[in-house]
């Protein structure tokens, strides 16, 4: 038997949106779990609130309840001003429908199992008539061309509730019907409730009546109440009805976000979570940073009223993140970005999204204009969360204002956060997000097994091979380590900072790109297991990709080159990938030998296939090494070990080992072999030389 209204124990005043104050879990819910008839008053209306009180709305359905709802028009400014005809059927019901679609299709998405099938339940219930719905709106808008804020406003805000045992319940106070007056906004509403002494019956009777005039056009000249156009409603419920009530009638159970992250991934998690939501996770390459930045999310949402903002530093990153939280109706930032935010504040404010992501590469999340507008859309949530993919890019000095102080939750996700020859960049990130949250470097990883038994990376064995510097690359390093040497010694070194880091990379560049990793190449190709198949190499410029290109075409292998200037927007020529897409996917299948890289395909592209590598383009950057060691480290049916083959340069004639060439060669030979396989093999080599 349905339990009355007065087996419940109510406050008479709530408060929505402070602390310790969940009004749906102690009034909404429990009270229309109760209630036979739903009378509601309202001056914005969501279709996300009946997410908000999924269980409370299956138990009106249970008892065969009925929900009569009277809201406002609720037009977007932009559509106000193109209004003359408004009332005419035809052009009112393109108007609503217009309205509900876009709230569909903004929210249809949702993947939790409460909010996911709120669209649907509206419509099953007005297929089944347990929900009616009329709309007041001011005559003025039919006789005047006025702009949204000069349009009068219908804005009382009651409702009604009866149990079997004709009790009632009134609400009466500033809260609207939606999930961010329920759940985020402060709010207050004040209770009746029939059986009680004094006047609340009375208080009660008015609100009835009230509701009865509303209902039935009785409001004056000035309004008009309008019922559902049978071309909205017919649209709605064609389109949006499943043929059965999408909630069960009793609780659902939300998933956790934590399900399905392996253990290192709940602990990242966790003490993120204990750092106030706040901090770095530094995780080796291929061990789900994004998958557990994406638990870090949706654990964040359940605090209520959340927008995120995550940053990539490349499209084909933003393309990802968005394959990986389409659940949540990611907007992902396009040409018309600058239109697009202000209607989602829109959408916003008016509570039709309780939550919001946006996903935007990072010269983009840089711009003045965009943060102008995330700081605009973000008065409109709870809480702001910035998650910063290869967090190291936004060090650089052009892209720190995506780094934006009004986010009281950041994350940063990387391999490397640290960033190469810039301890000012590294300090702006570490004083942003915080300190290193969690680590999760490689060697561990490499012990680590899935549910399946699995291991979750691949091994890999690290070969280098040894090239010297012709002479005029010799005496070219010699010239600039003079250079670099006084500048280092002089008086004014702090101010010639900048200089002495531009003289280096170009004295780096002299190793990376010696003209004797050419025919070194061409002797590793002649040596290698046929066919080849599923090989990256890593040049250092055009001229150095050029003159390889040649060498693997001696060995009649199929090449494409990728250079960052592949396109990222999907093509019809592609079936709907980017260029960049299509390439990689080609070379997954197969139909490629070898892909030849500059500047790409460090970070974010995930190629398990991939099983070899040629790095012609080594430097001590240790970020470059551990993000193309991460290409091949993805484990892949078949694949049992991933081969890496680093060009270095060892001058044969010791006297030539200047500058300390072979100390840094050496150095970073031993770092980046540390893991593999092969380590005390190479350590036993290079201690020979």
């Amino acid at each position: 038997m349905v339990e009355s209204f007065k087996d419940l124990s109510l406050d008479l005043n709530f408060d929505t949106g402070v602390e310790g104050s969940d009004v749906t879990k102690k009034f909404y819910v429990p009270v229309l779990q109760r209630a036979t008839s739903y009378d509601r008053v309202a001056g914005y209306f969501s279709s996300a609130a009946l997410s908000n009180a999924a269980r409370g709305i299956a138990g009106l359905v249970r008892n065969s309840g009925r929900m009569r709802l009277i809201t406002s028009h609720a037009l977007q400014k932009y559509d106000v001003d193109a209004l003359q005809n408004f009332f005419s059927s035809e052009e009112f019901a393109k108007k609503l429908s217009l309205e509900f679609e876009t709230s569909y299709n903004r929210l249809k998405d949702l993947g939790d199992a409460v909010s996911k099938n709120h669209i649907s339940a509206m419509c099953w219930m007005l297929k089944n008539n347990f929900l009616d719905i009329r709309v007041i709106v001011p005559v003025s808008a039919e006789l005047q061309n006025l702009t949204a804020e000069e349009l009068e406003k219908f804005h009382p805000k009651f409702g009604i509730l009866e149990d079997s045992e004709q009790n009632s319940i009134a609400f009466v106070g500033s809260i609207n019907e939606t999930a961010s007056a329920w759940r985020r906004n402060i709010e207050n509403f004040e209770v009746f409730q029939s059986w009680q002494p004094g006047f609340d019956a009375q208080r009660i009777e008015s609100r009835k009546r009230r509701f009865a005039d509303y209902w039935s056009d009785n409001i004056g000249v000035n309004w008009k109440t309008i019922s559902l156009p049978d071309a909205v409603k017919i649209r709605l419920i064609e389109q949006y009805a499943p043929d059965d009530f999408p909630y069960d009638m009793d609780e659902e159970p939300i998933p956790s976000p934590s399900s399905g992250l392996r253990n290192y991934q709940k602990s990242a998690m966790q003490a993120w979570i204990d750092a106030g939501r706040r901090g770095l996770f530094e995780m080796a390459t291929a061990t789900g940073k994004t998958r557990t930045a994406k638990a870090c999310i949706e654990s964040t949402m359940e605090l209520g009223g959340l927008l995120t903002l995550v940053v990539a530093p490349y499209s084909h990153i933003a393309t990802q993140w968005g394959s990986e939280l389409k659940k949540h109706d990611p907007y992902s930032v396009s040409s018309s970005w600058r239109k697009d935010i202000p209607e989602l504040a829109l959408e916003s404010e008016r509570g039709w999204r309780e939550n919001l992501t946006i996903i935007a590469v990072q010269n983009t999340a840089a711009s003045s204009e965009f943060v102008q507008l995330m700081e605009e859309i973000m008065k409109h949530f709870s809480n702001f969360l910035i998650v910063a993919d290869e967090v190291h890019w936004l060090g650089a000095r052009s892209y720190q204002p995506a780094m934006m102080k009004s986010a009281n939750f950041r994350l940063g996700l990387s391999a490397t956060p640290s960033r190469y020859f810039d301890e000012e960049g590294t300090e702006e990130i570490f004083d942003y997000f915080g300190q290193i949250v969690f680590e999760f470097p490689l060697r561990e990883a490499l012990k680590v097994r899935d549910e399946k038994g699995n291991r979750i990376l691949c091994d890999y064995e690290y070969h280098p091979s040894f090239v010297d510097l012709s002479a005029e690359e010799l005496e070219s390093y010699r010239e600039l380590t003079k250079i670099i040497n006084a500048m280092v010694h002089s008086k004014n070194a702090e101010e010639l900072k900048k200089k002495i880091n531009d003289l280096r990379i170009e004295r780096a560049k002299i190793v990376k790109s010696a003209v004797s990793k050419i025919p070194e190449l061409r002797r590793l190709i002649q040596l290698m297991n046929k066919p080849i198949k599923h090989m990256l190499i890593y040049c250092a410029d055009e001229s150095q990709l050029d003159a390889a290109l040649e060498i693997l075409n001696e060995f009649s292998l199929s090449v494409q080159k990728i250079t960052g200037q592949e396109g990222s927007a999907p093509q019809p020529m592609y079936g709907g990938l980017s260029e960049r897409q299509h390439l990689i996917k080609t070379f997954a299948d197969g139909k490629l030998d070898v892909l030849l890289a500059i500047r790409c395909l460090d970070e974010g592209v995930d190629i398990p296939e991939a099983k070899t590598s040629i790095i012609l383009a080594s430097s001590g950057n240790t970020k470059e090494f551990i993000q193309r060691r991460g290409r091949l480290m993805r484990p892949y049916p078949g694949k049992v070990l991933a081969n890496i083959y680093d060009l270095c340069v060892l001058p044969e004639d010791p006297a030539h080992r200047i500058s300390g060439i072979w100390e840094n060669e050496k150095s970073r030979i031993l770092e980046y072999s540390e893991d593999a396989l092969n380590f005390d093999t190479i350590k036993s080599l290079i201690a020979r030389m």
